[in-house]
């Protein structure tokens, strides 16, 4: 009668953690849709309203049009990219019934990209484009100006990229240690276990 009661407690705990990491997934993808939907706007919100009337005479300000152009296509991509991708799988977590753990572990890769592409890439993209945004709106009128901003955003950059290293290491080390937990437990559930000794006449 132990043993059963271990082995449902072993069953109790493997649901708790897989519901857990449901729930997990659950809010990583409505934090990159609204993260994804707001950055991207905001985005092309910028791409629009950038008046470019004092470029029309400049051929030397060139490069500088065409990386706030390709960085600008850039974030809105990897955002609506991220955003597509919860848009996609977000109504099937939600649903429950029709999407279980063994098809969420096929998605669980899907999952992590959006919210690197959102949270980590898509934010770092973000930041640069501010610079160059600042650097497109000043650099014919006053340039120091955009120097100003650029020595602003660079440590906020720097900043965000470090704590961005950090929280990534500590969540690694979170799931490994409970791996590790679920791994042991797995093990002390297996060495328990007595078989039934049954005679053979």
């Amino acid at each position: 009668m132990m043993n059963e009661n271990e082995h449902i407690e072993q069953i109790h705990a493997r649901n708790f953690f897989r519901q857990r990491r449901l729930l997990f997934s659950k809010a990583k993808l409505k934090a990159v849709s609204r993260t994804s939907a707001l950055l991207s706007g905001f985005a092309m919100i910028a791409m629009v309203e950038v008046s470019l009337d004092d470029y029309k005479q400049s051929k030397t300000s060139t490069p500088l049009i065409v990386t706030y152009a390709a960085l600008t296509c850039l974030v809105v991509g990897v955002h609506l990219l991220a955003l597509m991708i919860s848009t996609c799988i977000l109504p099937l977590l939600e649903t429950g019934d029709s999407f279980g753990y063994e098809d969420h572990e096929t998605m669980f890769v899907y999952i992590e990209l959006a919210w690197i592409l959102s949270t980590g890439f898509g934010i770092f993209l973000f930041l640069l484009e501010i610079a160059v945004v600042c650097w497109v709106k000043f650099y014919v009128i006053l340039r120091p100006a955009a120097v100003a901003a650029t020595m602003i955003i660079v440590p906020v950059i720097i900043l965000f990229s470090i704590f961005a290293l950090h929280f990534y290491r500590r969540l690694v080390f979170h799931k490994l240690n409970r791996h590790q937990t679920e791994l042991d437990q797995i093990e002390i559930g297996l060495t328990t276990v007595k078989f039934p000794i049954v005679d053979h006449v």
